[in-house]
């Protein structure tokens, strides 16, 4: 029987404008964005609708924007059957909403958090991360721990599919690895807009202010599994949930295993719900035969709701 799975994009897919298309024209969507403008200390919507990149790609306002984005087309869609949820790295928490293991006015909080404990730990210039083309994953993990040094780490930290491994560390190594990546193997090393080492060890030293602050939250067992980065497995329980939450801070996206878990439970379809169809070229390299649709504008959400 064809089960279908509902995934949720993460950092990179944010750009000036989004969501606006949405907002006074679909009534579900524009209150989750107003509930969002709510629940958050800083004009969400104008830093969306109209402020700089710069400021929008800033991880305390990218990390709420797409959760707000990825939310108001979810609950704009009619008849959304879903068997699983997934998510990448930020998109988790899009999931967990999906699956309604957190109120969206809470998951909003949350990330908007994450994102400023991300931001304090590592000021601009310390942290960064890269694309590696074109080699697998354990040519790209022998080459980080030839280039780590004591003082310097550099790390897998997003499994996407293959051939393209993302890295995070120090920006030192990030850039040595830029810079050198072709004579190391690579078919390309592309370095990334993002502001931090995340999914890096590095990650550790905000996990405990991280873990006291989701405490104030209800976490509530899942409607449908989630299946959680850090261990490419759907998860219920409320409980293990949360823990791999944090765990997540400082673990690899295990983007690949994840998907084809998927699969192999027999989900033939996925939907992605959000700005970007990053993840939907991710899993069309990792299994060509499974439907991929991609719910990005209004438009979409029209063209789903009338054909449901």
């Amino acid at each position: 029987m064809s089960k279908t799975a509902i995934i949720f994009p993460g950092q990179g897919s944010q750009k000036v404008g989004m969501a606006n298309d949405l907002y006074e024209q679909d009534e579900v969507a524009t209150s989750i964005l107003n509930q969002a403008q709510q629940a958050l200390d800083f004009d969400i919507l104008e830093t969306m609708f109209t402020d700089s990149e710069e400021k929008l790609g800033q991880t305390e306002n990218t990390q709420p924007a797409l959760l707000t984005h990825s939310i108001a087309l979810f609950n704009a869609l009619n008849e959304l059957n879903a068997d699983y949820t997934m998510g990448h790295s930020l998109g988790e928490y899009a999931s967990l909403v999906a699956s309604n293991v957190l109120k969206f006015e809470d998951a909003v909080k949350i990330v908007r958090k994450r994102g400023q404990l991300m931001a304090e730990a590592f000021p601009n210039g310390v942290g960064s991360m890269a694309a590696v083309l074109g080699l697998d994953y354990e040519e790209v993990d022998a080459i980080c721990k030839q280039l780590s040094t004591e003082e310097e780490i550099i790390e897998p930290a997003n499994i996407n599919s293959p051939g393209q491994i993302v890295v995070s560390g120090h920006k030192t190594l990030i850039d040595q690895l830029v810079a050198e990546g072709k004579s190391l193997g690579a078919k390309r090393v592309l370095p990334l807009a993002v502001s931090g080492p995340f999914h890096s060890s590095m990650m550790q030293v905000i996990k405990d202010d991280f873990a006291s602050f989701i405490d104030q939250f209800e976490w509530r067992d899942a409607q449908y599994p989630v299946v959680q980065n850090v261990h490419a497995k759907g998860e219920t329980d409320a409980n293990v949930i949360k823990a791999n939450m944090i765990e997540q801070l400082y673990s690899p996206v295990q983007f690949i295993d994840s998907t084809q878990w998927l699969i192999e439970q027999g989900v033939d379809q996925f939907i992605e719900i959000g700005p970007g169809k990053v993840l939907s070229g991710l899993i069309k390299k990792i299994n060509r035969d499974v439907k991929v649709t991609s719910i990005q504008t209004l438009e979409d959400v029209k063209g789903w709701n009338e054909n449901d």
